[in-house]
């Protein structure tokens, strides 16, 4: 059963959700946005108006493209080569990214892209497990949350973890440490 503070929001995603569903791809909510309704700081009245929704997709760049087109209000692609396009449809702006599997240099902050086709895989490159989980917009699990690396169990232990190894994680972007 899907708590009652996600309603809204899934109610909201769901044009977005049909459109990947329909050109056969999985659409996912990830980020904050997750992490937010699950630490319950959003109820059945709670104001997302002026929160940016994340989503992750086993559609490319191209494909996000052509899915959103005919809805978006507005389009950009500055992050195009990172796998992101972003959009505006009425007041709500959302960024999706296809599903990354990136690698990073030792010399740099910024990832070698590698497209992935697995949310797992997606999650484990992100930063903290309490923003390593995704709801699912699929209708064969709506509404499921994936948890792979137990970012549920980190949000009531009130810690923080990495999905990886620290190492890894912290090597990858020093800045996460910030």
């Amino acid at each position: 059963m899907i708590p009652a503070r996600f309603a809204p929001i899934l109610q909201e995603m769901e044009p977005l959700a049909a459109r990947f569903r329909e050109a056969g791809h999985r659409l996912f909510l990830v980020g904050g946005t997750v992490r937010d309704l699950l630490v319950g700081a959003a109820d059945a009245n709670t104001d997302f108006s002026a929160i940016d929704f994340d989503a992750t997709t086993t559609a490319t760049p191209e494909d996000i493209k052509r899915i959103v087109s005919p809805i978006a209000d507005a389009l950009w692609t500055q992050g195009e080569r990172f796998g992101t396009i972003g959009l505006k449809i009425g007041d709500r702006t959302y960024e999706i990214t296809t599903h990354r599997a990136e690698a990073y240099s030792p010399d740099s902050r910024k990832p070698e892209v590698q497209f992935a086709t697995d949310i797992d895989v997606d999650l484990s490159r992100r930063d903290f497990t309490i923003n390593a989980m995704a709801i699912s917009l699929n209708s064969d699990n709506y509404g499921e949350l994936i948890d792979p690396f137990d970012g549920i169990k980190d949000i009531k232990a009130k810690q923080l973890k990495t999905p990886l190894q620290p190492g890894i994680t912290f090597s990858d972007d020093p800045l996460r440490m910030m």
